[in-house]
């Protein structure tokens, strides 16, 4: 289950609780913190958080707005250790499909390929600036909440997962797996907090 957390102006996606092949989803293990920032920029820190023996790197990250975000157009893009790769992520993708998830709001990908120092290697983040358009960039403030959205197939956020160059299933394309986060179920969340309650209560 995600762990999602926000407030007026951060949330965070833990990925990944699914993955789109047989790639174990624990070891496909990233998160995107969103901030708001100035109710009109969105900044998106993508983490990659996988280890051995995996270790894969991240080449294209997806996720959901609200119907008070319209567009989004990147600005900056700063990696942690590669510095400026704004050239590698540019432009924002809308309507962008998954494999297996379905399709998301928007989507930064990198399109030179899995040996590209842009793409977000074990340990490694990249900051990405975003301005917002929409209604809430007008008269009122864009929140973090408002790209913590699931879309049709009941997912938050996803990614895709390389670990080059080559899959042995297919030569001369890099082993790859998407993984993602899914909205867990009211019920399922009822019954969590009711969980986090009991504990309290016994803890007293």
């Amino acid at each position: 289950m995600p762990f999602v957390t926000a407030t007026a102006s951060a949330a965070t996606i833990t990925l990944s609780d699914v993955s789109s092949d047989a790639t174990p989803a624990s070891t496909l293990d990233a998160t995107l913190d969103f901030n708001v920032l100035g109710g009109i920029t969105l900044e998106v820190i993508a983490t990659n958080l996988t280890t051995a023996p995996d270790e894969f790197s991240i080449s294209e990250l997806y996720w959901n707005a609200s119907a008070v975000v319209s567009g989004l157009a990147l600005t900056t893009a700063t990696h942690s250790v590669e510095g400026d790769v704004f050239a590698g992520w540019t432009p924002v993708i809308t309507s962008q499909t998954a494999d297996g998830f379905g399709t998301f709001d928007f989507s930064l990908v990198d399109g030179v390929g899995a040996g590209n120092p842009n793409i977000i290697g074990v340990g490694e983040s990249v900051t990405f600036l975003l301005t917002i358009s929409g209604t809430c960039a007008g008269t009122t403030s864009c929140t973090a909440s408002d790209f913590i959205v699931a879309q049709g197939s009941g997912y938050t956020g996803a990614a895709k997962f390389v670990n080059g160059p080559d899959d042995p299933e297919a030569p001369g394309f890099e082993d790859s797996a998407f993984g993602a986060a899914i909205v867990p179920e009211p019920t399922s969340a009822l019954l969590i907090g009711l969980g986090l309650i009991g504990l309290g209560r016994v803890r007293r």
